[in-house]
Parts: C-alpha cells; structure tokens; sequence
C-alpha cells in the first residue's frame, strides 16, 4: 500500500538531508586535493570550512570533515554550531567566526564543551611552521552531531514512525478502511454482521447449537442423550447383571461368586480338676484347687442350704424290729434326710470323713435332682389310716458313693 501524503514529504525531505551529506564529504575530498597548505598560503583569497551550500562573501567553501583535515590560516574562517547554554539543551545557532577565535570555543570552559566544531589545522603564520592541530578531530564530531551541522546547526525532525509495521513501506497513519488490533498491527476493518439466535429457548445469543445439545423438531436447542449400553457385572451369571447380587462378592477375575465362609475358631477347654469326674471348665462352687493341682472341698462349721442333711451311721437293731422313718422338715431344692435308728455317737475323724462324702454328693448331684442310689435294704412302711389321712414318708435311700472319687479326697482335720 503507497504511503500517506504526510509520509512522502517526510521521505523526500531525508532524501534531500542525505544528499547534502554524500555531497559534502565528495566536495571535501576535492577541496583536499585543490587547497594544499601552501596554495592556500600563496592564494589572496581566504577559504570558509563549513557544510555544503554555505556561503560567506567571496571565500572559498571547503567541506568540514573532508580528508586530509583541512588547513587554514590567520583571514580564514571555520563555520560552527555554537550551543546556547543549558538552559537550552541540544540548541545551536551557526557563526563562522575567524579560524583563530574558533579556538576560544573548544573546551570544557565555554558552554560545558557542547560546541560543533569541524576538524581543521590552524598555521598562523602560514609558513607551515607553529601549526596548532588541537582541534585537527574537532569538537563533538560524530555521526549524530555532523547530521546536526550538515542540517545548519538546527535540530533533526524526528525520524517517522511506521504506524503500520505489519504493511508495506512506510505508514504514518492507520490506512482509510483499516484499525490498529491489541497486536499493534494493522488490519481490515470488520463490520459485525447481525447473527440470529439458533437456540430461542436457552438465555442469550446462541449463534450456534452448544457443544452437548441438539435441536429438536421445535427447533429448541436440548442436551443430546446418548443410550448408554447395559454393562454385565457379572458375566459369570446368565442373564444382565446391572450390580452383584445379594450374598456374592465379584474376584479379580470378574465372575461373581459366593464367599467361602471363614472357618470356626478351635476353643480349647482345658479340664481345671483333673481329679474330678467330667470336664471341668472351672473351680466348682465349694471347692479350692491346691498347688498340686486338685480340687478340694472346703471344710465349713455351718451346713449349707444347698447340701442334703448329714447322713448318720445306723446301729444294729434288734431282730425282728423294723427301723421306724422320722419325719425331717423339706429343704428346698434338697434330697430328704434319710433317717436311721440312733446309734452310739460317731467318732470325730467317722464324722469328718461322713461331712466330706455328703459335700461331695452335693458337688456332683444337682441340686433340684435327687441322688439316684439303689436302697438296700428297702423298707415299705404301712400307711395308718386316721382321722385325716397320714401317709409316712418312706426311707430315703441312701446314695451310692463314688468310691474312685473318695480314694482321691483328701480328709480335712475335724475341728470341735
């Protein structure tokens, strides 16, 4: 795209600047070649070294910055860019003054050094001889500064700016038709185009159907539903099985199957009487084990509820005499007390060793059962009819003993 107006005038305008640059370092190098050092001295006219195109009287212009460094004498003047000071930052105004005053200009003395003076040679004799080459490289004389003096000490227009860098040549302006994007760059200018809602039925402006929806036959816009196919969790089972079944656990392998049940823990149950008959799983009630490891009966002063009555020794009686049976108060979940004809008193150990065998027939026989024992001998008693009927209580017999158990029972001493 051609460049705005603005922009050809700019151009063309550092067309010429350059020009006037390429034709003062040509029209230098040929001032170096005609103006020797002693053709200027032999010649009546002076010479002026300044910028191409300037022009003071009938001097003769050489071209500052020309190579070799021009030289110049007393009558000879040197164009320079003379600052104003710092108050007025990077601000010239050009003076040609005689060579010999250009001097009074260089240093850091006179405007902080900020004077634009072009190489030269100064012989003030002009014999060649007391030549001064302290400014034979100038002052401040490099590529941006001699831009300045090859402009006539007046300050550059600032270099133009490509609005447009994306577009060809150079754009001072944004393009007619074009707007510059969040890039910077310069692109066409797009007029939206009115769209129309697809989807009356959702809030907003829908310019096309939404990712996960499809229009209905309404033309509503609705979420699309896709069948999601069946999935057997079971293949091990006939038929669909959507989760496991009650009962049944799902392996690694997939298949669903019924958990084996966990074995029973073995309980060993150790028999803490030894010297008893059956298992026991305890010290029974009444009993202490000592340290050999056998189960005693403990000796008590007072007959236990729970124990039948002690059981007497019989004397002999007479022949031909029936023992008669003494009536005995019931004690509750106890056999009856078996009575016997009196007899002498007992001894104390026959006492002790009769207490021990009665507390051992009430340990093994329940207390709510009665001792099953074969009487011997058996004695039926008549009932006596009276005013109110009385029957007598037959004989309890007496219980067999375990003579086993009375071989491993250890007599307790008989205490009075």
């Amino acid at each position: 795209m051609p460049p705005a107006v603005g922009g050809r005038t700019q151009l063309r305008l550092w067309g010429d600047f350059m020009k006037r640059v390429l034709l003062s370092v040509a029209g230098a190098a040929l001032a170096s070649v005609a103006f020797s050092a002693s053709a200027l001295a032999g010649n009546g006219d002076h010479v002026v070294v300044g910028p191409a195109g300037y022009a003071l009287g009938q001097n003769t212009l050489v071209l500052a910055g020309g190579a070799p460094v021009p030289v110049v004498g007393p009558g000879d003047h040197v164009v320079i860019c003379h600052a104003l000071g710092e108050d007025n930052k990077d601000t010239y105004i050009q003076i040609a003054p005689s060579a010999g005053v250009v001097f009074g200009h260089a240093g850091e003395g006179h405007q902080l050094g900020e004077d634009i003076i072009p190489p030269f040679r100064y012989q003030p004799n002009g014999n060649g001889r007391d030549e001064d080459d302290s400014l034979a490289a100038g002052q401040n004389w490099d590529a941006a500064h001699i831009l300045i003096y090859e402009n006539g000490c007046a300050a550059l227009p600032p270099a133009p700016v490509d609005v447009c860098p994306n577009l060809e040549g150079m754009q001072e302006s944004v393009p007619a038709g074009m707007v510059k994007n969040e890039a910077g760059n310069c692109v066409p200018l797009v007029v939206p185009v009115p769209v129309t809602d697809v989807c009356p039925n959702l809030e907003g402006m829908q310019e096309s159907v939404p990712a996960g929806m499809v229009k209905n036959e309404a033309g509503n816009c609705v979420p699309l539903v896709v069948p999601i196919p069946a999935t057997d969790v079971c293949p091990n089972i006939a038929g669909d099985q959507s989760s496991v079944p009650t009962g049944m656990v799902k392996e690694s392998s997939g298949d669903c199957v019924t958990p084996t049940p966990a074995p029973l823990p073995i309980v060993v149950v150790t028999d803490v009487c030894p010297n008893l008959e059956g298992m026991q799983a305890s010290v029974p009630a009444g009993m202490v084990k000592d340290s050999a490891g056998t189960c005693l009966v403990v000796q008590s002063s007072t007959p236990r509820a729970d124990t039948p009555a002690a059981v007497s020794t019989p004397s002999t009686p007479a022949a031909g005499n029936t023992p008669a049976v003494e009536n005995t108060p019931a004690v509750e979940n106890t056999p009856a007390a078996v009575s016997t004809p009196s007899t002498p008193a007992a001894s104390p150990p026959t006492a002790a060793i009769a207490s021990v065998i009665t507390s051992v027939i009430s340990t093994k026989t329940p207390a709510a059962a009665k001792p099953k024992a074969k009487a011997k001998p058996k004695v039926k008693a008549k009932a006596k009819v009276k005013a109110k009927a009385k029957v007598k209580a037959k004989p309890t017999p007496r219980p067999k003993l375990n003579k086993a158990k009375i071989k491993n029972l250890r007599v307790l001493p008989f205490t009075p």
